[in-house]
């Protein structure tokens, strides 16, 4: 009996009906970010696994349970990426990109891997948009990337999200806060997880990222107040998300799974994800650069996990696939001529360039066989076109909807079909 295979848990296959979604999230990305002033850098999935340990951290979960890591048939130790930003500064410094601009502004979509278990929006091969600001200090290009993010959230369909930020100190004031720290767990170390134990031995800040029960009490009373007061820099880039009305909530506990990152923190949780509903995260990693062997650099920067993203916008009152279902367009040849199929393969391509959707079905024209498919589909719009229609310039447009038909000019289809799917 032939063996039957399955993908492997927690990396997904991406099917029409779902893909469409994806590739709406990740075409608003494009747009908005490169509208933003930021360009698209992509880096290989495949790492030197030193990269990853001596920018992440060991005692991170990431690095000490998750990395999916193997020796290669050089005997070199390689990691398939679980971040992007290490990967982006790598690309940086070998490409010495820095010698030919003061700073960089990059965005990036793509896959992730960790062997977390699976669960809904955190899987084994996951997908992260993100973008970085590199070469700038100070809270002027803190406030742009936060409000980058905030502004791409809305952007994407989620309205209400709760924005949280923290700040971990300078990294000058970095040795005397977990000096601190480290003393105040050792006094509770008989409290403290086994993990915790380890998280204490190699990075203290690890610590707040448990999510053991029986830890939480000590956690909590940490004196972070006492150990590392909020600085001016946060001062002023909570003024700054005051000052344009980006509503936030300032939490101590916030430290970020990541070990490089120093000053600001930050996290957006939304609605529709459950216990487990931060969208997206960031903040300031000044250190990186340096301890990669490249120059010191100021660096902030976020990530967005897309499946979880997904989840969210299709938990609003006007879920994704709503929104989508109304930018979906079913054409309809009704001939097999040449200038009718060519009319619809350019309507199709105009409608497709301004961000509908287009089905049709290859080597068909009878309308009750497309009627039928468009109705299998789930669409709205059905765009006719055969010799008389294309005799007079204009498209008969059926909305399934609302069982009307009507006559649009050639010229204006995309107007009509925006105004009317936008009531």
């Amino acid at each position: 009996m032939a063996k039957k295979y399955a993908a492997f848990p927690g990396m997904d296959d991406l099917l029409p009906g779902d893909i469409e979604k994806w590739q709406w999230i990740e075409e608003r990305a494009r747009i908005f970010m490169e509208a933003c002033g930021y360009k698209e850098i992509r880096t290989p999935l495949l790492e030197p696994t030193e990269l990853f340990t001596r920018s992440i951290g060991e005692a991170s979960d990431i690095v000490h349970k998750e990395m999916y890591t193997f020796e290669d048939r050089g005997g070199r130790s390689m990691t398939l990426r679980p971040e992007m930003t290490a990967s982006v500064a790598r690309a940086v410094i070998e490409k010495g990109l820095l010698s030919r601009a003061k700073s960089l502004r990059y965005y990036y979509i793509g896959p992730m891997f960790r062997a977390e278990r699976p669960q809904a929006g955190r899987k084994r091969q996951f997908h992260q948009i993100g973008a970085e600001i590199v070469g700038e200090a100070g809270a002027a290009a803190d406030f742009e990337i936060v409000q980058v993010l905030y502004r791409f959230l809305g952007y994407a369909g989620l309205n209400n999200v709760t924005l949280k930020i923290n700040d971990l100190g300078q990294t000058s004031d970095r040795s005397k806060i977990t000096a601190r720290l480290s003393e105040y767990f050792t006094r509770q170390k008989e409290k403290l997880c086994k993990d915790c134990h380890y998280r204490l031995e190699k990075n203290v800040l690890r610590i707040f990222d448990c999510k053991v029960k029986s830890c939480q009490p000590v956690i909590e009373a940490a004196p972070w107040e006492e150990i590392s007061p909020l600085g001016e820099s946060f001062s002023e880039l909570c003024a700054r998300l005051e000052e344009h009305e980006i509503p936030y909530r300032v939490e101590r506990r916030l430290v970020r799974g990541l070990d490089y990152y120093t000053g600001i923190v930050f996290e957006v949780a939304a609605e529709g994800l459950g216990s487990q509903d931060a969208v997206a995260g960031g903040g300031r990693y000044d250190d990186l650069y340096a301890e990669l062997g490249g120059k010191p650099t100021p660096c902030t920067g976020f990530s967005i996990g897309v499946e979880r993203l997904l989840l969210a916008a299709e938990a609003g009152d006007n879920g994704l696939s709503t929104q989508l279902r109304d930018h979906r367009v079913y054409l309809a040849p009704l001939e097999t001529r040449p200038d009718v199929l060519g009319k619809c393969q350019a309507q199709a391509l105009e409608l497709r360039s301004r961000g509908f959707r287009v089905e049709t079905t290859p080597g068909q024209s009878s309308l009750s066989h497309h009627l039928k498919r468009a109705n299998q589909l789930g669409l709205r719009w059905v765009v006719i076109l055969g010799a008389e229609e294309l005799k007079k310039g204009v498209y008969l447009v059926k909305d399934l909807d609302h069982r009307k038909q009507s006559e649009v000019e050639t010229s204006k289809l995309y107007s009509y079909l925006e105004g009317v799917a936008s009531l």
